[in-house]
């Protein structure tokens, strides 16, 4: 790193200068921005000039806790001390959101991937007992700053925040009440610049193999009968997507814990106007728009046997009735979160798929129709059920053209003990390394309508929203 260039970026930070304007005039990346920032004041924040900021109010206006499986915060949210110069730093809204739902007050949370503290912030103000680690002392000293606000309550909750890592926790077994933390996504932002300890800096495999590790520590520590929620997002790689997601929601299950929430956090930050439409449609590309907000529970006792479902997925549409549907004219969605009315999520998640994949050349597989017709390749196959995969997938395979896309259409399943069972994760699992086909795209179909406003705070969240698995033939 250039020392000179290094010191105009920092100079020009602090006087205000955008990172766009900055690496246009130096000719470097975003990566490199927050990597000089970084090293020059020990957190990768946006702006290193930002003075403690507090706000009179102390809780967030119209507050109502989320009672679906979409998550969505247009704002990031600015009481108390809030804000998201810490980058990558997850909205208030999802911490206030789970400690209300998942734990009491005087209880004791727990936050392994501390940052600047906004899980903190939130248990001062919840009347929740605190225990903060990060692996950067300077992202402890930010989270202690950030926690002088003044709060009146009656009860004076006990909030710590240490140096300390997430994969060795220095504190006893079973005396957690819930965990709360949102982890790096791999090495897409970067939080230290010289901490061996990490995780942040590795690559997928690397990062996989120590967040093993964080799920063992988190089953330690945690009560039995208590929650350990997470939140982390999918990548992309050479043009297709790394679905870090599930691959994380494995290591948690793999090491006692089961899943009984697996809710989605649409993102806002991505713009789908101008150069990113242009460029979507054109390469053929999706922006990642989701996370997953995963709300594992450990069980007093572990039960590795697979429960019954309530009912099989329904067939739904005959294929002569779900081509009816298709729109030619539709404007195609750009991001990973398609959003449609719940009376036409169908037709409309076809449309886009055919219009987008298909070069007029596809064909939809449900209950009423198998077999891919014989003799025929296409550019799209549209699968309405991930159980047809295990019907004949060799005649699945040689009816689908080279590069052809297979669309597999998935819904996450309530069980009869109240746990998700998610055939999407299945389906990613059991065609993960197969030797004809590589997954380019998650897709979520959210509903945004139909949500049942009267359903009680202490029940089970709403399931609105699908998954739509894109594989691509290589």
């Amino acid at each position: 790193m250039n020392p000179a260039i290094a010191k105009q970026i920092i100079e020009d930070k602090l006087n205000g200068m955008h990172d766009s304007i900055i690496g246009n005039k130096y000719n470097v990346n975003l990566k490199f921005i927050e990597k000089v920032i970084t090293e020059h004041t020990g957190v990768n924040i946006s702006n290193p000039s930002l003075k403690k900021t507090g706000s009179k109010n102390l809780s967030p206006k119209n507050f109502e806790l989320e009672k679906s499986t979409v998550w969505s915060f247009k704002s990031r949210g600015n009481w108390a001390t809030h804000n998201g110069n810490y980058r990558g730093n997850w909205s208030p809204y999802i911490p206030r959101n789970i400690i209300l739902r998942y734990s009491n007050e005087g209880d004791v949370v727990l936050d392994y991937f501390c940052g600047a503290g906004t899980t903190a912030i939130e248990c001062k103000l919840l009347n929740r007992n605190f225990k903060g680690f990060d692996i950067n002392r300077s992202a402890i000293e930010l989270t202690k700053k950030n926690l002088e606000f003044g709060c009146s309550a009656l009860f004076k909750p006990c909030i710590t925040a240490d140096v300390g890592d997430a994969r060795y926790l220095n504190i006893e077994s079973d005396s957690i009440d819930l965990i709360c933390a949102h982890p790096p996504y791999s090495n897409i932002i970067n939080y230290t610049t010289d901490s061996p300890g990490d995780l942040s800096g590795l690559e997928v495999n690397s990062f996989l193999e120590e967040m093993d590790k964080v799920a063992k520590e988190s089953f330690r520590v945690i009560k039995k009968d208590k929650y350990c929620v997470i939140l982390i997002g999918d990548m992309r790689k050479n043009k297709n997507v790394v679905p870090l997601g599930f691959l994380v929601a494995e290591k948690f299950i793999s090491n006692g814990f089961v899943i009984e929430e697996m809710i989605i956090k649409r993102q806002h930050n991505c713009k789908t106007t101008g150069f990113w439409y242009k460029n979507s449609i054109k390469y053929n590309f999706l922006l990642l728009a989701h996370e997953y907000l995963l709300v594992f529970k450990k069980q007093g006792k572990r039960n590795n046997k697979k429960p019954a479902l309530d009912k099989d997925m329904p067939s739904g549409y005959s294929v002569k009735a779900i081509k009816k549907l298709i729109n030619k004219d539709i404007c195609l969605e750009a991001k990973t979160v398609w959003v449609f009315s719940q009376q036409n999520w169908l037709g409309d998640a076809v449309s886009n798929l055919v219009m987008r994949y298909s070069g007029n050349s596809y064909n939809i597989i449900n209950g009423s129709n198998l077999k891919p017709v014989k003799n025929k390749k296409h550019n799209l196959i549209i699968l309405s059920d991930q159980n047809y995969l295990k019907e004949d997938m060799d005649s699945l395979l040689q009816a689908l053209d080279h590069d052809g896309i297979l669309a597999v259409f998935c819904e996450d399943k309530r069980l009869k003990n109240g746990l998700i069972y998610s055939p999407a994760m299945e389906t990613e699992k059991s065609l993960r390394g197969h030797k004809n086909l590589k997954i380019k795209e998650i897709i979520v179909v959210a509903h945004n309508g139909g949500r049942n406003k009267d359903l009680p705070t202490n029940d089970f969240l709403e399931i609105n929203h699908k998954y739509i698995l894109i594989y691509k033939k290589t």
